[in-house]
């Protein structure tokens, strides 16, 4: 690999503002790293802003390129990554902001460490664009990676670099609901591809309350344990056995229980007297009770390492 390599950055877009896909498209051609090509997909014709900013923007190493329909985000970035010419990919979301020497910070780390797959430290952002948390750490060596796969991703999605050769032996992204970027990392690894992150922040992360992430937290964590479980033969999982167990009655079992977790939490955090101290005898009885305490314990640890 050369030391400047051609960079393709991969985005889709759905549902953003004018505004924010602006911003975020500028975030990318005003990069200090020059030699990039900026493949946009549209997944929803029927938002014209879309376009709208990529005309604005009038960069000539944009190429833009529209779904005919709305056909999600996995399709939409193997379309990206089949339309590529450059040996990295960077991934990139429509609302999100790339720091300035985000692509440099990442390639010199990749060369540096020898590494397959990098992501960054990021900041939260409201739909406003302001701060609500300055940095969230992520492990940053692939040991300290391996060591807390088991509880979600460590690599943030929208950071992501990525050699082309990884994409290409693992046939892209998996039709995996709400969970296409952590099945991806649990691949990699298995077929012995190199991880890590940088210890700096290099994105502005936006939370948005329409998210998808949000409104389906819960099948999203059912799908993420799923898969941890089944981490150490992942290659055996299909997606025909994925979408199997999303139609099971135990997944709609454990999504019931779930929910009424969820709704348990609500009580206990409105409630008073008598009906708070039952509700909390009651949720120290239910599975997932402890799972999230594992799981915030875990959290916490994790950006520490």
């Amino acid at each position: 690999m050369s030391n400047t390599p051609k960079i393709s950055v991969i985005m889709s877009a759905y549902n953003e503002s004018f505004d924010e896909l602006s911003r975020s498209i500028d975030s990318i051609i005003n990069q200090t790293y020059k030699n990039i090509e900026f493949i946009i997909v549209s997944d929803n014709p029927e938002n014209k802003e879309i376009k709208k900013a990529v005309q604005v923007a009038n960069d000539q190493r944009i190429k833009y390129l529209e779904n005919k329909e709305n056909v999600g985000l996995v399709q939409s970035l193997n379309r990206a990554i089949s339309e590529a010419t450059g040996s990295i990919i960077t991934r990139m979301d429509a609302d999100d902001i790339s720091k300035k020497t985000r692509l440099k910070d990442e390639l010199q780390y990749m060369q540096q460490n020898n590494l397959d797959i990098v992501g960054t430290f990021i900041e939260i952002i409201d739909e406003k664009g302001v701060v609500q948390k300055e940095t969230m750490r992520f492990p940053v060596t692939a040991a300290h990676v391996k060591l807390f796969m088991r509880w979600g991703s460590c690599l943030a999605h929208p950071t992501w670099m990525v050699k082309l050769k990884v994409y290409q032996e693992l046939n892209g992204y998996r039709n995996v609901p709400r969970c296409e970027d952590y099945d991806f990392i649990l691949r990699a690894m298995a077929h012995g591809y190199k991880v890590g992150n940088i210890p700096k922040v290099e994105l502005s992360y936006r939370i948005r309350q329409s998210g998808i992430s949000k409104s389906n937290e819960a099948e999203q964590f059912l799908m993420r344990d799923y898969l941890a479980h089944n981490m150490k033969q992942i290659d055996s999982i299909t997606e025909e056995s994925i979408t199997k167990f999303l139609n099971s009655e135990g997944f709609h079992r454990r999504l019931g229980q779930l929910s009424h977790y969820k709704d348990e939490k609500l009580i206990i955090k409105n409630a008073t007297g008598i009906k708070k101290f039952i509700t909390i005898t009651k949720i120290l009885k239910n599975r997932f009770f402890w799972k999230d305490i594992v799981e915030k314990i875990t959290l916490l640890l994790r950006e520490r390492v």
